[in-house]
Formats: structure tokens, sequence, C-alpha cells
């Protein structure tokens, strides 16, 4: 910045130099010439015009203002990117151990930077700095390492063919940051889509995106091992082919009641999970599927049985989707009654045209007031439970005298509870315990569809943003961090048939040529006749 400055004054400096030399050479003829009025004009033009170019490249180095006119805003960093830069309040530093650097790595990182005063990048050369590189334990060239406090990470490998990607980046720069990894598990058993992108509907991609994002995702199965383990952060439950027995749901009652949080998805056509814990919450899913006359399916080639969300409630999850797509397929919706000490927010609203049809045999798809319910409907609710503000107290101390009375154990059980020892302990060191919630709220999220997060719909528009940002508010993520996330990059080189390359090497190399010869040579002719 300031060389440019200095040259600017070096350069007026000398141009006013030789022009006062060239005046002083002419004496008092110069300015009696005719064209001394006009070199002195263009003299003062051409100054002037250097100047301000000088000028507006150094206000265009502060004050850098750019465009991106690709399709997907390749350049452009993604929402979700922006809101994690701009809650940095520590220095984040990622190093670059590839040599020379890439143009468009170095442009990427220079985006992060812009964004956050606290975010900075350097390119190492393993091969010079190897105290460096061996500090980070560098296995290859082109291993790319974020730090935060005394924290490192890895972010990924580059190379000319694998660039540094924003997803990755931002995705390890809310990782590094996290104190706890949060635990998703998936209930599985009733024939829910399994997590194996080999048996299909899975949630295969949608758990390949959450171990992307920094989240440990397990299946469970209560069946098999009839508790919630203790370091769950959410719980997902689908619907599936058999429904939640009465004993697995007053499991799942028992994690809510401790302040759990919840993620249900339902079908249409199928047996609602957790249905009495629903109608705890003020919450039923509607016997019908959503039906959208408007056109905005046809528009996208899909039928109105699948659902086009454009209009979100003022929620965390849904904030920054303004009037993006989110797809359902074959969703039902969600009816809600006012509960005390439950907040209720609604999340997926679809168009006022829209119905829930619930003659679901007949051919023709037609509205009847009497029976079908009328939109604008509610595909997806989140909700939130004050629980109870008094915790767990263990007492060791009994005021009670001992007696010296014996305890016969009891011949029959009449509960799920084992019989009481022969020799109970003395009263001094029984504990006294009084059950309550670990937690002061619960989370509940329902959604009137399943098939919106399973492979193939999960990564159609704003599908993942909406399942994601959902996890991550339930897990008491940082709310600010809940946005779009970044899009891949869509991969446009052209990549030609061995024909096709031969066809254009003739047209650019000979046709094309040699039909500008014979223009030319038939122009010539012409006018040579007409001379």
């Amino acid at each position: 910045m300031w060389w440019n400055v200095l040259f600017a004054v070096v350069f007026g400096v000398t141009v006013g130099i030789a022009g006062f030399l060239v005046i002083k050479r002419q004496g008092g003829n110069f300015w009696r010439k005719r064209a001394a009025e006009a070199d002195v004009n263009t003299l003062i033009s051409t100054t002037a015009m250097v100047i301000i170019l000088i000028l507006a490249n150094l206000l265009a180095n502060k004050y850098s203002w750019r465009i991106d006119l690709t399709e997907t805003k390749l350049y452009t960093l993604s929402p979700q990117t922006q809101q994690v830069l701009k809650s940095l309040s520590e220095p984040i530093r990622v190093y670059v151990f590839d040599w020379p650097p890439n143009g468009y790595d170095r442009q990427l990182l220079k985006n992060y930077a812009r964004h956050s005063k606290y975010f900075s990048f350097d390119f190492i050369d393993p091969q010079v700095n190897l105290s460096l590189a061996q500090k980070f334990q560098v296995d290859r060239k082109g291993n790319v390492y974020i730090q935060w406090r005394d924290k490192r990470q890895l972010v990924q490998t580059v190379s000319p063919q694998s660039r540094l990607e924003e997803n990755k980046l931002t995705n390890a720069i809310v990782k590094i940051r996290r104190e706890t990894t949060p635990v998703v598990y998936i209930i599985q058993g009733h024939g829910e889509p399994s997590l194996d992108p080999a048996t299909q509907p899975s949630f295969s991609q949608a758990v390949k995106t959450l171990n992307d994002n920094g989240y440990i995702v397990k299946p469970l199965n209560l069946g098999q091992s009839p508790l919630i383990p203790p370091d769950a952060s959410v719980l997902i439950v689908s619907s599936g082919d058999r429904n939640i027995l009465p004993g697995e749901e007053k499991i799942i009652q028992k994690y809510l009641e401790k302040g759990g949080n919840i993620l249900i998805m339902v079908n249409a056509s199928s047996e609602v999970p957790l249905a009495k814990t629903l109608s705890q919450w003020g919450v039923k899913l509607h016997d019908s599927i959503v039906v959208d006359p408007s056109g905005t399916g046809e528009t996208l080639g899909l039928g109105p049985s699948v659902t086009i969300i454009t209009n979100y409630g003022q929620h965390p999850i849904t904030r920054d989707f303004n009037n993006g797509l989110t797809i359902l397929p074959w969703a039902r919706p969600i009816i809600t009654e006012n509960k005390p000490a439950i907040e209720k927010t609604p999340l997926l609203i679809t168009h006022h045209q829209s119905w829930g049809e619930t003659n679901l045999e007949g051919e023709q798809v037609l509205f009847d007031p009497t029976k079908d319910k009328k939109g604008p409907l509610e595909i997806a609710v989140a909700l939130v439970r004050k629980n109870s503000n008094t915790r767990t107290q263990v007492q060791q101390k009994n005021t009670s005298t001992p007696t010296n009375t014996p305890v016969k154990p009891e011949t029959k059980n009449k509960g799920d509870l084992p019989p009481p020892p022969i020799n109970p302990p003395k009263p001094d060191n029984i504990p006294l315990v009084t059950t309550q919630p670990s937690k002061d709220t619960t989370k509940m999220v329902v959604v009137g569809n399943a098939n919106f997060a399973t492979d193939g719909w999960f990564l159609q528009q704003l599908n993942q943003d909406f399942l994601l940002n959902a996890i991550s508010w339930l897990a008491n993520e940082d709310e600010q961090l809940l946005s779009i996330r970044p899009i891949e990059a869509v991969n446009r080189r052209l990549r030609p048939t061995p024909l096709q390359v031969q066809i254009l090497w003739w047209l650019a190399l000979v046709i094309l040529p040699l039909m500008a010869l014979i223009i030319a040579f038939v122009t010539w002719w012409q006018r040579s006749r007409l001379s």
C-alpha cells in the first residue's frame, strides 16, 4: 500500500520537474507557441489520470467489492460459513502444507479472512520448514491443518485434482471449537430406514453428512438394549413397518422427562410412533396426505403428492431459508393444541391451495370440505417444554431411630424390582432419592414426513439443511450457526470424445480459417473487377 503512495508522489514530482525544465529551456517563447496550452493540458490530464488510478487501486484494496456471477455462487461463502466466521472471538489459523500456493485455495482462504479478523492462513513448504511440518505430523504434501488454541486438526489433503473445499473447512472450524462431540442415536428394529446404503430405504447420506459435521451417529435397538445411553444428545425416531412397543415408549418418555431431546419423523399412511407421548405434548398427526395443486411441484417434474415448501416459520432452524425449496414426498399434516409449559413454533408450512386428502383409495383427487383438511398446513413443528426446577438429591443421613425388628423379605415380587435383601443396610446408610429432570428444558421436533431424509431426497434443495439445523438445535448447538450450508462445487469441465476433439480441431484450424480466406479472396476479386 505505501509503495503505491510513494510511487504516486515520485511520479508527480518527476513530471513536475520535467515540465519545469521544458518551460525554462523554451524561455518566454514557450507560452507564445500555439501548442503550448494543449501540451500543458495533456500533461496535467495524464498526471491527474495516473493519480486517480492509483487512488482507486488503494481504495479497491481497502474496500473490495466483488460480484459472483456463477450459477451456484461458487466464489461466495455460504450463509453458514459467514455465521461461523462472525462467531469467532479467538484467533484461528489454517496451515496449508503445499507449495507453490494454488490460486483457487488462496482465493478461498482470502474470502474467509475477509469475513473475520480472527481468521488467518499460511502456505508452508514442508520440505523447507521441516520443524513446523514435524510439529503438525505432516505425512504428505498437501495436508491442510487448522489450529485453535492448543488444538490441531487435519482438514483435508489437497492436490491438483482435489482443491480445498469450503464445507470441509467450515466443518473443521465448528468441530475444533466444540468441547464435546454430540452423539445422535437413531431407533432401529421396527422396519425403519436403515443406516446401511446397501439396504434401501436408508438414511446413509444423512448419516455421512452428520459425520462430516462432527456428529457421532449410532443405531439403537431398544428391544436388545432397553436403555437410552446417557451420552445421547439427540434421539431420532421415524415411522417404520411396525410400531414402537408400549414398553419402548415408556423408556423414551423417561428419557424426555430427564431433559432428552428428540426428532420424530412420520410418513403418511403409516402408524404413528409415540402417539401417546405426542398427545401429551399437544401434537397429533392427521390421517391424510398433503396434496398441493398449486403447480409448484410440476415445474420441477414432480406430482401434486410431493409437497414443495417455500413458507417457513420464524425459528432458528429455518431462519435463513427465505424462499428456498424444501421437498417432502407424501407428507402428512400436523395438528397442534396448546399445552401448559410447552412452547410450539411451526417450521414448514404448505401453500394455501393445498389440503390434506383423506380418501387415498379414490381414482381422482378432489377436495372434500367435509373430510379433508384445508391448507395452509403445518408439516413440521418445534416444541420446547419447561421441566421441573428441582434436581435429584441424595441424602445419606436418616434421623429415624433404628429398630431391632427383623425384616422379612417378600416372597412374591409384585413389581419389576428385585426382592429386598434379607439383611438390609442400617437406616443411617439408606440414601433418600427424589427423582427429577436433569435439564431445565426438553426439545422436540416433529415432521410429518421421513422420506425427505432418505437417500435420493436428502440432498435435494434445502432438505439436508433442514435436517441438520433441526438436529443442531436439538443438540443445543449455537443457534447463530444454524444456516444454509456450503454447496459442493459442480464439475463443469467439458470432456469431449476423441471424435469430437478431431471435429473441433478441423473446425478451428482448417475449416474456419479457410472460409475466412475464401471470403477475403472473393471480396478482393469483386473489388478488383469494379475498379
